[in-house]
């Protein structure tokens, strides 16, 4: 039982300082700028006891990709069950970015991160949504025609446009509710074009092979 309780408390201690670094970042501080004691400290804990959980500030940023990952798939795999159809894609794009909006600090420290200074954390990132690609590709509805290699690569378009929209998205006000509309609207026309532009790709190609 104690042995229980023990791990239990690791565990949510595990999960504050992750909490801490991500509440810490802003729009100007990245994983980067931040001191171990800065994070020990927010998370409620002496700078010693934070080497119990993590190695260094890298190995904490790592973990935090791996969580954001699991995160973002979920939402991604809603919209995966939608399908690719105009009005799937529109309720889609809305649920993503509701998503996006209820966890500014998890996507903003994958945007920051992205870029960042933590050679391993960009790779982490870039295998995580290639991850989340391929699961997209296997799920998404297109013609037989198309092969899986073009529907891989529709769907690490998607996921690059997603993440990058949602960006933008942070940097809006909130309240200006014309502007977010307006990004909701380029994302679905530039995802639809996606779709689009892979289909009659698909087509020409055929095309030319009968000729």
């Amino acid at each position: 039982m104690k042995i229980n309780k023990r791990y239990q408390q690791k565990l949510k201690t595990h999960q504050n300082l992750m909490f801490a670094a991500l509440s810490l970042m802003s729009e100007e501080k990245g994983l980067g700028e931040l001191s171990l004691r800065e994070v020990a400290g927010e998370a409620g804990i002496v700078p010693a006891a934070f080497y119990r959980h993590f190695k260094s500030m890298e190995e904490l940023g790592l973990a935090l990709v791996d969580d954001s990952a699991e995160k973002i798939a979920s939402i991604l795999k809603d919209a995966r069950k939608k399908g690719a159809y105009r009005s799937a894609l529109h309720s889609s794009i809305g649920y993503f970015f509701d998503y996006v909006s209820k966890n500014r600090s998890l996507f903003r420290f994958i945007s920051r991160e992205r870029n960042g200074g933590y050679k391993k954390i960009r790779e982490k990132i870039r295998t995580a949504m290639e991850t989340i690609a391929s699961e997209l590709a296997l799920d998404m509805r297109m013609p037989k025609s198309i092969s899986f290699a073009d529907t891989l690569f529709a769907s690490q378009m998607i996921v690059g446009v997603a993440f990058q929209r949602a960006s933008e998205f942070l940097d809006l006000d909130g309240k200006d509710h014309q502007d977010i509309r307006k990004l909701k609207f380029l994302t679905v026309k530039q995802l639809r074009l996606v779709f689009v532009g892979t289909i009659r790709g698909r087509k020409r190609i055929r095309t030319k092979i009968k000729v």
